[in-house]
């Protein structure tokens, strides 16, 4: 039997017609037990992911657990353009595709996500009113201004390099203010998104989470501890009420080579957390 028949994949699209974004769902093997809704990151680092995503998604439907991939609109394999987007729209689509899940099977629902998903997925469950049993955070990004920051500056780079006219962060900045859109890293954005992310940070409280937050972090070595950021954000966290449980785990940084690559301890970890 191939690995394809095994997994129990549930491709579909939803939303409306010119906006539609792509699910994918791995069946969870025997009685589910509940859903898991993938938030990915931004960019190359979601392509750069999806088949270390893809084995997590595999290992969760063993152990009973639907798994849903997104593709946000105007990402991956969804329908618009990115530089049409808006972290609303982004906001929407996990709405969208939690209800018509929970429509189907009224289960226990966490939200997995990475890098840029991670600190998507803690921003939406401080801002909707729907239940989460879970929060399950693969290197999650701090601060959204931070990561706009990077974005900007590795255009800047890329200018030089490239032999172009020369920018500022500053003059990006200015450029996307007044209306025009930039390509960074590949990609062509344009404010409304850009200052969605920018404003990210991470909440004050979460209220409809009702249990732990799994907090894993690659390190470099097994003596290492979180990062002063990370650290932070978790004591943020916890003396707002929250149960987080920090995992560390070593190996490549997936989300940065342009070449595939394995993170058992990760895939071990999580699997286990959700187990």
């Amino acid at each position: 039997m191939t690995d394809m028949i095994q997994d129990q994949l549930l491709p579909r699209f939803l939303g409306e017609p010119g906006q539609r974004f792509y699910t994918l769902q791995f069946r969870a093997h025997g009685h589910a037990r509940g859903h898991v809704v993938y938030v990915p990151p931004f960019g190359e680092e979601m392509n750069r992911c999806r088949a270390l995503v893809a084995q997590q998604a595999r290992a969760l439907a063993a152990i009973g657990y639907h798994c849903t991939l997104v593709d946000f609109c105007g990402t991956g394999d969804s329908e618009g353009e990115l530089v049409e987007s808006s972290l609303q729209q982004w906001h929407g689509n996990l709405a969208q595709a939690i209800a018509c899940l929970q429509a189907e099977e009224d289960l226990p629902l966490t939200l997995w996500g990475l890098r840029l998903g991670a600190l998507l997925a803690l921003d939406f469950c401080a801002n909707s009113d729907i239940p989460i049993s879970g929060l399950l955070l693969w290197q999650p990004l701090t601060s959204g201004k931070r990561f706009v920051s990077q974005l900007l500056r590795q255009r800047v780079a890329s200018l030089v390099s490239g032999g172009l006219p020369p920018e500022t962060t500053t003059e990006i900045r200015q450029r996307l203010g007044a209306g025009a859109s930039v390509e960074v890293s590949g990609y062509t954005v344009a404010e409304e998104l850009i200052a969605g992310i920018e404003a990210l940070t991470m909440p004050a409280a979460l209220p409809q989470l009702a249990g732990p937050v799994y907090w894993m972090e690659n390190v470099e070595d097994s003596d290492d501890g979180l990062s002063t950021a990370a650290g932070k954000a978790v004591e943020k966290l916890r003396e707002s009420g929250c149960e987080v449980q920090v995992a560390l785990f070593s190996g490549a940084p997936v989300w940065q080579l342009h070449k595939r690559d394995e993170l058992p301890e990760l895939l071990s970890i999580t699997t286990a957390a959700l187990g």
